[in-house]
């Protein structure tokens, strides 16, 4: 009677231990938000591969976050292209077509249809908002692809014309995204990869103020979902 009273509570303490430490979606999801509010600045080189059909572009580059929804991606493949926010607009400015798109960030569904603007806080909260997200399988975090990684899925809960499918790969201590990849109807899938990533940095606040190069072309509202 005893043996078998140590056994019950033997499994009792198991199962009690096992729902302490399991982890749902939402508590990732809080976590990522959690860390990105805690930050007053986040820097990393990124790398992003982009594919229609059969024609794949790379580039690669350094972004910086800073807080308030600022963002500035610094292209050095291909040179000289850019985009920045302010917290207010978003800039593009693409070289070889001396053009800037110039996009206003007035509302929070604006602010979430950008994969640049998963690397802010505010954006990372309208990315959850917008999509429904799960593991993509029960272990978490897992070993995949050479790395540890909570990940999760996320489908638009809305179609939008633009991702409907993106894929977070999480880094269970530091809650970061270092890798996401996301597919649109039309056939586009995108990678973007974080590396070196460097946390509360010092940083120039000049690198969010775009000023606008002599002789090229503004265009107002550019931006699609994608």
């Amino acid at each position: 009677m005893i043996r078998k009273s140590l056994v019950a509570v033997t499994l009792l303490a198991a199962a009690a231990y096992a729902a302490d430490s399991f982890v749902h979606p939402s508590d990732v999801a809080r976590a990522m938000q959690s860390k990105f509010k805690s930050l007053k600045a986040y820097q990393a080189d990124f790398s992003l591969s982009i594919k229609d059909m059969n024609k794949t572009r790379v580039s690669s580059g350094v972004a910086t976050y800073g807080e308030g929804g600022k963002l500035n991606f610094t292209f050095t493949q291909p040179s000289g292209d850019m985009i920045v926010s302010n917290g207010h607009t978003l800039f593009v400015y693409v070289s070889r077509l001396k053009a800037v798109g110039k996009q206003p960030l007035k509302t929070k569904d604006k602010d979430g249809k950008s994969l640049y603007s998963a690397g802010s806080a505010e954006g990372l909260s309208n990315l959850f908002r917008r999509y429904h997200y799960r593991f993509d399988k029960p272990e978490q975090p897992r070993e995949v692809e050479g790395g540890k990684y909570f990940i999760l899925d996320l489908k638009e809960k809305e179609i939008t014309g633009g991702y409907d499918k993106i894929t977070l790969f999480v880094d269970p201590q530091t809650y970061l995204i270092q890798k996401m990849r996301a597919s649109s109807p039309s056939g586009r899938n995108v990678e973007l990869t974080f590396s070196n990533i460097k946390l509360n940095p010092q940083v120039d606040p000049k690198l969010f103020q775009f000023k606008e190069p002599d002789n090229v072309k503004i265009v107002d509202n550019p931006l699609t979902t994608e």
